[in-house]
């Protein structure tokens, strides 16, 4: 589900505490984007594995194409891409009537050159057959025993994945009995701020922090089903680094 106060989880992948291994919990407060759509809490894993090719950082499962440096990267990959929507989380009996916006699994191409990351992403389980690019920057500051991580991601979406987290079909409408306009969704972009912090407990542990907010384009204002175009993202969790 797409979250105000929440968490995506895109805001895991980044984070591995610079070691081979993690395991982690993060705990989450979330209201949807959608309309008459309640606020939810819920608790999420933290798992990441680094080889020397092969990684897995939960959202995602990758291939590093060519030796990782502190420098650069290339990877090619599975991810989950977890934006979705179940109308029945929805006090609008209209709203209920609709399909399930289910979340995606993507193939993906990334390369990093420092601190800026580019992405391209093509969704291959048939959920939306839609496709995504993005490019993000972040840098960790120290700030005595915390490391201060701000970043900042432009996506650009397809009107096909678009078009499923945010359309409304003419059979969808028909169910409504017209109440709920058919809307075909146009291609959108978004523009996520956010800043993580992490402070060691002890050699292993680690506490993390984050808030992000995510601004979508007022395109998808048009939408009958959404009620806002402003997504903030707040987590807390606990990390175990071996």
């Amino acid at each position: 589900m797409i979250k105000k106060a929440s968490l995506a989880l895109l805001l895991l992948a980044p984070f591995s505490a610079q070691a081979d291994s993690s395991l982690g919990i993060i705990g989450a407060q979330s209201e949807s984007l959608y309309k008459d759509t309640g606020s939810e809490s819920r608790a999420l894993p933290n798992l990441s594995y680094t080889g020397e090719r092969f990684y897995f950082r939960l959202p995602e499962i990758g291939y590093h194409l060519l030796p990782k440096t502190p420098a650069q990267s290339l990877a090619v990959g599975l991810s989950y891409e977890g934006s979705k929507f179940d109308p029945d989380n929805s006090d609008d009996a209209n709203i209920r009537l609709l399909d399930d916006r289910d979340a995606s699994v993507m193939a993906f191409a990334s390369y990093r050159l420092g601190p800026i990351t580019t992405k391209l992403a093509q969704d291959v389980s048939g959920k939306h057959d839609g496709f995504y690019a993005q490019i993000s920057a972040g840098y960790p500051i120290l700030v005595a025993a915390w490391k201060i991580i701000p970043s900042i991601t432009y996506r650009y979406m397809d009107s096909k994945m678009s078009n499923h987290l945010f359309g409304v079909s003419q059979s969808e409408s028909i169910k409504t009995g017209g109440v709920i306009a058919a809307y075909d969704s146009p291609s959108i972009s978004r523009i996520t701020y956010g800043v993580r912090g992490i402070y060691p407990l002890t050699q292993s542990v680690n506490l993390m922090l984050g808030v992000h907010q995510t601004q979508y384009h007022n395109t998808i204002l048009k939408s009958p089903i959404i009620e806002d175009n402003t997504v903030t993202s707040v987590l807390a969790g606990i990390v175990l680094s071996f």
